[in-house]
């Protein structure tokens, strides 16, 4: 309990009192439960149960294809991921950092769950890129990559959790963890398209571009500040409804064009 209880000595900064925690945001209250941003709570739940559902489709392929496996497992946490941080981030965010404390935590073991599964799942996404685009002697020193930065990180949130280091246990950070893998693998599949014209990887690529496109539009959404400018005019739609508006209309092009070009040894079969 006292491990669970280090996160209790992490604030935001300035204090939050749960008094104040839906004069900030849009609540709703249901049997007596406090339900926080709910329109934006349903779309990220629509986003992990199509990540869930696109990811197990392509994890059960009858085909056998190694790189479908792995990209299915990636989807797979992607959607854990979104469903533990819609529960911290938006939905039960009240009941879980601020019921019952004098002052509302920074932090949740939901939030960390879903960074850890977010770098993994990026991990799992690098194997399957290696399996369908490289030649199989690069599978195991991606394997070793995709461990090593795992445990890594899985090292940082620990010492950011006992040390009560915000920055260790922020989004940002899990992105300069994250973002470099999906940098390479478009880096790669870009000069692979240009080298062979594969329609296959032409498909891949555009999915990184997609992805990098959601990324652009959240932090612009963020930094012009049009979700409080929006909230003001009770508009609940925040930075995270584009992240997540968009991420769901990622997994559909993944799920509709993308994964029948999700095939082992691609640059292989096409010379």
């Amino acid at each position: 309990m006292y491990f669970v209880g280090l996160l209790d000595h992490i604030p935001y900064s300035p204090v939050v009192l749960p008094s104040e925690w839906c004069s900030k945001q849009p609540c709703s209250e249901i049997g007596g439960i406090v339900i926080s941003q709910p329109t934006s709570s349903v779309i990220v739940y629509l986003a992990a149960l199509l990540g869930l559902f696109v990811g197990w489709k392509l994890y059960k392929d009858v085909t056998g294809q190694k790189s479908k496996q792995w990209f299915g497992i990636s989807l797979i946490l992607g959607g854990i991921g979104a469903f533990l941080a819609g529960t911290s981030y938006q939905a039960f965010g009240y009941e879980i950092k601020c019921a019952g404390r004098e002052i509302c935590n920074w932090t949740s073991w939901w939030e960390l769950g879903y960074e850890l599964v977010t770098v993994i799942a990026a991990a799992y996404l690098l194997l399957a890129v290696v399996k369908m685009c490289f030649s199989d002697r690069w599978i195991f020193s991606a394997k070793v990559f995709s461990v090593t930065l795992s445990v890594a990180y899985a090292i940082v949130l620990a010492v950011g959790v006992t040390q009560n280091n915000q920055f260790l246990l922020s989004f940002e950070l899990m992105l300069l963890f994250s973002t470099p893998l999906y940098v390479l693998i478009l880096f790669a599949n870009g000069i692979q398209y240009f080298q062979t014209g594969n329609r296959h990887i032409a498909k891949l690529a555009l999915t990184w571009l997609m992805l990098f496109g959601v990324l652009i539009a959240y932090f612009s959404y963020m930094m012009l500040g049009f979700t409080e400018i929006l909230w003001a005019h009770n508009i609940w739609f925040s930075e995270n409804d584009v992240l997540h508006v968009g991420m769901i209309l990622w997994l559909l092009y993944i799920h509709f064009a993308l994964s029948d070009s999700i095939q082992d040894n691609l640059i292989e079969k096409n010379h």
